[in-house]
């Protein structure tokens, strides 16, 4: 993931974007220090693939906890990237951002991605 990239990625975000913008590369894991309550995530292999794009709505330390849980994930998902919403993100404006990113990046794990609808 390119820094270019990963702020083309975040440009999803539109106004709801935190003004300190996204992180990464981050070390996947339990104990990430990352204090963000709403963000979408993307979680890289060893390969440096996209393996999964997720959001929380708990914080980011929280969901990656819950994502730990889970062995084969902590085998393989090795890089995160985070695109830090503003607290008061709308919980489906959250999944809409999640939504599009995965959309754009087509990642090779999961198993469902927030439908993306358009307003008329």
């Amino acid at each position: 993931m390119t820094p270019g990239r990963l702020a083309s990625l975040a440009a999803y975000a539109g106004d709801w974007l935190r003004s300190d913008g996204p992180s990464g590369p981050l070390p996947f894991g339990p104990k990430a220090d990352f204090r963000v309550s709403r963000a979408v995530y993307i979680v890289c292999g060893w390969s440096g693939r996209i393996l999964y794009v997720g959001s929380t709505t708990v914080g980011v330390g929280t969901r990656f906890a819950q994502h730990a849980k889970d062995v084969s994930k902590t085998l393989d998902w090795t890089t995160a990237y985070v695109i830090p919403l503003r607290d008061d993100t709308p919980v489906r404006d959250v999944r809409r951002i999640e939504g599009r990113i995965g959309l754009a990046v087509g990642p090779e794990r999961n198993k469902a991605l927030p439908r993306i609808t358009v307003s008329r």
